[in-house]
């Protein structure tokens, strides 16, 4: 079966068609950039690229199964309105009726992206056969996926999961969702990148920049990451002692740095979780294309 995904992130929009019979396969895929458009806006350019996706496959429209849609952010309990999405701009918005607008006679449904992502990872990835795992997705910000009793946890009211958001230190670096100190402000590949360009120049104002910059012994990117891995393992230790996962999964570009990242990061979530545990942590299978992933398998 042939369905759309469509991910939402906070710089870009990515849509694919996905073969969702058997291991989930990418026919094709496309991406541009958000630029925070208005709701009617941003589903016509959604709508207009899954169009030119099946265009150059020779596809109809009545060829999908399905649409899915994530979203960086809480959505109601019907799956219609996405509550807040701080990085898009977009509060109490009807994302998923005015994208059905554009295909009347296909199933559009909405997601938010870390549970997609988990959602992807659980079926057919790095969390595959898990009762309980953890998915964190590293990007503008910080993307919560649970996995409880081998399902995708949304919450108890379905408005999701949102790790990104507990308070991490007191009255310190502002947040996208007007709080100060929330986790995600230190965790997410942003901090890395705000770092760089503070400490190394604007060059460096990318996560992957100053990582490369530290791989290549530069002190100062080095510090950067060792700090930047303290805080995330912190976060993550703390998350391993409410949920004791059997897997912990990482997500988006930063998530697949090797060593540099691992090494540091499992060593010190041993020594900080409440077991003392050496939690199984690994990158997610589907690097960036596991939004688009989870949302065709919707």
């Amino acid at each position: 079966m042939l369905n759309a995904g469509i991910d939402i992130g906070g710089t870009n929009i990515k849509a694919a068609l996905v073969e969702v019979s058997g291991d989930p396969r990418i026919v094709a895929k496309t991406s541009f950039p958000f630029g925070h458009m208005p709701c009617g806006e941003l589903c016509s350019s959604i709508a207009r690229a899954v169009e030119g996706l099946l265009k150059e496959q020779g596809r109809a429209i009545s060829d999908l199964g399905s649409i899915g849609l994530t979203v960086p952010g809480s959505l109601d309990q019907s799956g219609d309105v996405l509550l807040h999405a701080y990085n898009m701009g977009y509060h109490n918005v009807a994302v998923r009726p005015e994208l059905a607008k554009h295909f009347p006679d296909t199933p559009v449904k909405m997601i938010n992206d870390a549970k997609a992502a988990a959602l992807a990872e659980l079926k057919a990835g790095a969390l595959k056969g898990c009762k309980a795992a953890l998915l964190l997705t590293i990007g503008t910000g910080l993307g919560t996926g649970i996995i409880l009793d081998g399902k995708v946890f949304n919450g108890g009211t379905g408005r999701g999961c949102e790790a990104g958001h507990l308070p991490f230190r007191d009255g310190d670096l502002p947040c996208t969702c007007g709080r100060k100190g929330c986790l995600e402000v230190y965790t997410a590949a942003t901090w890395i990148a705000n770092q760089g360009r503070t400490l190394l120049g604007e060059e460096y104002a990318d996560a992957k920049a100053v990582r490369e910059a530290a791989l290549a012994g530069n002190s100062t990117a080095k510090a950067i990451i060792d700090e930047y891995v303290d805080n995330l393992a912190t976060a993550v230790a703390g998350l391993c002692n409410v949920i004791d996962p059997e897997r912990v999964a990482l997500g988006g570009g930063f998530s697949y740095s090797g060593d540099i990242l691992y090494v540091p990061l499992r060593k010190l979530v041993a020594e900080r979780n409440f077991y003392k545990a050496e939690y199984e942590i690994v990158p997610a299978r589907f690097r960036n294309d596991a939004g688009v992933i989870g949302a065709a398998l919707l």
